[in-house]
């Protein structure tokens, strides 16, 4: 069982299971790698030490919070999953933290024994020039993921780590008996790609794909015949489906909410049918089927108080098992990325905001195709600015999983010259993987201070300038722009 999750009982003790297979020559990843931890008062980093396969069917990681300040710090929930911890919200866990494998888009949360996280409690407060040392045991990813991106709620993605074999350094004092397997399903949610464009946006979740086609391109105002333009737009969606291996295409109509549904339901339906029809003549592969829906305008994925989020909601979606990545080989060793928040490559006002401004400090791609937005938000004003909100960008209220609280979910990338957008990452549980306001994080500036945040993304890797597109906080205009950088270099 696990013992360890009170603060008089810390650290780690990890040890192979009864049976387990004598570890490899390889030695567990170590060589610390640091990045600041955002907390509402006082300073501090979050460091990994280590992160090992320790068994077949499972990774654990050494991880520590150190004290940079001259007060004690209060790190509950910078480090927690509050939105789905498996001991209903115990934000003194480790439990938010994750392993993310970019190329099969899964997260690897902690996994757990009854309701207790299979990790250490992060001690109420650390003292002064104090370091904490702390263990979480990951659902080990497929034997050929050599690399991973490691996410915590309160610090930025430590990127490229790489997985060792065998045991972990004991953390002195702490202890956990690896032979009673854990319990419950291991956490294990897909990550949520998100781009749109001018004629056509993909949704990447999992294993499937969808492929939300425009209609203002596929036809005129109120018709269900294919346009010529719509020719070319439907044969990349047909070469997709031939590098597929799924046989069941779903094809589904929806509407903007102006007018009635009277007529949009069945000109969705029409709609849809048409998209179908041609892509089975498109479409080469043998033993494919079609499945043609519509639905009016009762499932918008985008705001339909604005012109653009019309646009977006009037749209057909194609959606089938998404086609393998090509094969490559694994990511070459890079760098230890060091995000320094007194680098500043681009920066500007917030409007809406009554004083804040945006630095960016950088934008770092790792070995497997993620990037990693560093940013300052910084109270320029004379007042205090409480409640920090970047989540409800114009453009994707509504398409969302839903909104799970104050974050920097909103911002995008946008690359000027494809005329793409690429949306801040998500999980299928509903989280983004972006900074949260919640709990120990920063959400209040007073004249003067500062707060560096971070957003992940998965553009094309042929992608290297693109623009940075920030929301305004103002919740009243629902998360109108309030400030775009432009030509940021993806480093």
């Amino acid at each position: 069982m696990l013992t360890g999750c009170s603060e008089d009982k810390q650290t780690i003790v990890d040890r192979l299971p009864t049976g387990a297979p004598a570890p490899s020559s390889q030695p567990a990843a170590s060589g610390r790698r640091s990045v600041p931890l955002s907390l509402a008062a006082g300073k501090a980093r979050f460091e990994l030490h280590a992160l090992s396969r320790t068994t077949p069917t499972t990774v654990t990681g050494r991880f520590a919070v150190v004290n940079e300040g001259d007060g004690p710090i209060h790190i509950s929930g910078a480090l927690g999953d509050q939105l789905n911890d498996p001991d209903a919200g115990n934000i003194l866990s480790l439990s938010g933290l994750g392993l993310v494998d970019a190329r099969n888009q899964k997260m690897y949360m902690p996994l757990a024994k009854g309701y207790d996280c299979l990790c250490s409690e992060a001690p109420a407060q650390i003292a002064p020039g104090a370091t904490k040392e702390m263990f979480a045991v990951f659902p080990a990813p497929s034997a050929e993921v050599q690399r991973v991106t490691v996410t915590s709620p309160g610090a930025a993605p430590i990127l490229d780590v790489p997985i060792g074999t065998g045991p972990v350094q004991p953390v002195p004092g702490q202890t956990v008996d690896a032979s009673t397997p854990p319990t419950g399903s291991p956490r294990v949610p897909s990550l949520v790609v998100t781009s749109t464009g001018l004629e056509m946006g993909v949704d990447d979740k999992g294993d499937q794909r969808a492929v939300n086609l425009q209609s203002d391109v596929l036809f005129a105002v109120d018709k269900a015949d294919l346009t010529a333009r719509a020719d070319a737009v439907l044969r990349r969606v047909a070469q997709q489906i031939d590098a597929s291996r799924g046989t069941t295409i779903k094809v589904d109509g929806h509407a903007d909410n102006t007018g009635n549904d009277a007529i949009n339901q069945p000109l969705s339906e029409r709609r849809a049918k048409a998209v179908a029809d041609r892509l089975k003549t498109l479409v080469t592969r043998q033993g494919v089927t079609f499945q043609p829906a519509g639905h009016g305008s009762s499932q918008p994925i985008a705001d339909n108080g604005s012109e653009e989020g019309r646009r977006r909601n009037r749209r057909v979606t194609v959606t089938f098992p998404k086609p393998p990545e090509p094969q490559t080989a694994a990511p070459a060793e890079r760098k230890p990325v060091n995000y320094d928040s007194s680098t500043v490559v681009s920066s500007g006002e917030i409007s809406g905001t009554h004083g804040l401004r945006y630095e960016i400090n950088g934008l770092y791609r790792s070995g497997d195709g993620l990037a990693v937005l560093v940013w300052t938000i910084k109270n320029a004003g004379t007042s205090v600015q409480s409640s920090l909100d970047f989540d409800r960008n114009w453009l994707r209220y509504g398409s969302a999983p839903g909104w799970r609280g104050p974050s920097t979910r909103g911002v995008m990338l946008e690359d000027p010259a494809a005329k793409m957008r690429y949306w801040t990452l998500d999980t299928s549980y509903g989280q983004c993987e972006c900074s949260l306001f919640v709990v120990s994080m920063k959400n209040t500036l007073r004249p003067g201070e500062s707060v560096t945040v971070w957003n992940l993304f998965k553009p094309p890797a042929d992608v290297s300038t693109v623009d940075v597109s920030i929301p305004s906080s103002d919740i009243a205009g629902l998360g109108a722009v309030g400030a775009v950088a432009r030509g940021i270099r993806i480093q």
